[in-house]
């Protein structure tokens, strides 16, 4: 008994703190934030809820987060603290690559394709089960960026 008192205080002197841990944001690049800041929009239900003139650059950076209109959005970002897509100029859109991306969960991943699709995005990947338990796919945004998004467990069907 006395190893395992040992041990438990061990363990929690071992373990860090972590605690007001949460996502600010996800940064992302584009030669034209503009533009991109208008897909995220289109495709994700995103608003801006932030703009930072760039001296020397092509355009702002650009803060998204959820929500239909611009005060929606910044209410989710105050509720949230933070959670935003945060789109920074860059010189080109060549993007080299493939492992950064964006990570959405969606609710209707059928619907969420389509309005990529309309947007100005494209599939990478088409949606798949995983696990039998999961729905994922990959998106790529106009200006080259990954965008994954899962439906989650309990809103997918498993194939038979």
């Amino acid at each position: 008994m006395k190893y395992l008192f040992q041990l438990a205080v061990l363990a929690v002197i071992a373990v860090p703190a972590m605690a007001d841990v949460s996502l600010n944001g996800a940064r992302i690049g584009a030669k034209d934030t503009e533009a991109v800041a208008k897909f995220y929009s289109t495709a994700f239900g995103m608003s801006e809820v932030q703009r930072i003139p760039q001296q020397g650059q092509s355009g702002p950076e650009i803060m998204l987060n959820f929500g239909k209109t611009p005060a929606a959005a910044q209410a989710n970002r105050n509720k949230l603290g933070g959670s935003d897509i945060v789109i920074m100029p860059r010189a080109s859109d060549d993007v080299k690559d493939e492992i950064p991306h964006v990570v959405f969960n969606v609710t209707d991943m059928d619907a969420v394709v389509k309005a990529v699709k309309s947007a100005g995005g494209k599939m990478a990947r088409e949606p798949f089960v995983f696990g039998g338990t999961i729905k994922i796919a990959m998106a790529v945004d106009p200006a080259g960026n990954q965008i994954e998004m899962i439906q989650n467990a309990g809103q997918v069907t498993a194939p038979k």
